[in-house]
């Protein structure tokens, strides 16, 4: 299942459903340099709606400093969540949240002028929930991919976002991903991740590449890893790292193409069974591209 949508000049939005299956459909070429690439229709139709869209009509993230934070929150359902987040968030741009329900009343008090993304993923006990991000800026575009659990066939989503930077003509483009878990094999899971692949592939300016990946095994973080390296994506370091670990593989990650990490942190909270991650990135003077009449 796919959706997309892109946010015109004066608020306006297209907004299209696609029923297609995940990544299993049978695969169209990207109209690009890369048109050797296999692509399936999903992350096809996800790169046209993120490609070519004029950002300087939307409002604008500040390239010298975008603060982010990164937490699967378990659902919302500790009853300190809230306060927890409302700590660690002060004047952040971006919030990339895993399990997180859009019901939940704590948003508008948490974040009340950030734009809200979401791509559904499990359902039940009363409650939606799956991956959303905030943002202070609305997206210039997104869309959201689902995968499948093989056992449980429940829903796994990942979300696509893409920001104008203001004084550049880049956009940064956001991925946020709850990866696919419960699967002795990783099929799925290569599933899930080629289709982030092909997304990022196509985008030319910074990107942003976070969740809770459930990279609990040597294979999932190996498969992770060549992946995001291929793509000229580096892994963030941390001065305090309390990520969450299974097997003593940490599970959430935070990749970035295009961004200079000014701080990184992570935080130990009781609230959730996953540590929030914070950074603050200035875009890389490589990436920058000034606007020609600046």
């Amino acid at each position: 299942m796919l959706h997309f949508s892109r946010n015109f000049r004066h608020g306006s939005i297209l907004g299209i459903t696609l029923l297609v299956s995940g990544c299993t459909s049978q695969p169209t070429a990207v109209s690009d340099a890369r048109a050797s690439v296999r692509v399936a229709p999903a992350a096809s139709a996800c790169i046209d709606a993120i490609a070519g869209d004029d950002a300087m009509h939307h409002s604008q993230l500040d390239a010298d400093a975008i603060r982010v934070v990164n937490w699967n929150m378990q659902k919302g359902g500790h009853p300190d969540w809230a306060d927890d987040l409302d700590t660690l968030h002060d004047e952040t741009d971006i919030l990339i949240l895993q399990e997180a329900s859009p019901d939940l009343d704590a948003w508008n008090r948490l974040a009340p002028t950030h734009h809200r993304s979401f791509a559904q993923g499990f359902q039940g006990f009363g409650r939606n929930t799956g991956v959303m991000t905030l943002s202070a800026a609305a997206p210039v575009a997104e869309c959201d991919l689902v995968a499948r659990e093989p056992w449980l066939r429940t829903r796994k989503a990942m979300l696509v976002t893409e920001y104008g930077l203001a004084g550049t003509e880049s956009t940064l483009l956001v991925i946020n991903i709850h990866g696919v878990n419960f699967s002795l094999g990783m099929r799925e899971l290569k599933r899930q991740i080629e289709a982030a692949e092909h997304i990022i592939a196509a985008h030319n300016g910074p990107v942003l590449f976070s969740g809770d990946f459930n990279t609990w095994r040597a294979g999932r973080t190996t498969l992770i890893h060549e992946t995001v390296s291929g793509l000229g994506l580096e892994a963030l370091e941390y001065d305090a790292d309390y990520r969450k670990r299974f097997l003593g593989w940490p599970l959430d990650h935070i990749y970035v193409r295009g961004l200079d990490a000014v701080t990184a942190t992570t935080h130990d909270v009781d609230s959730s069974d996953h540590n929030p991650m914070l950074v603050e990135f200035r875009l890389a003077p490589d990436a920058r591209v000034k606007l020609a009449h600046q």
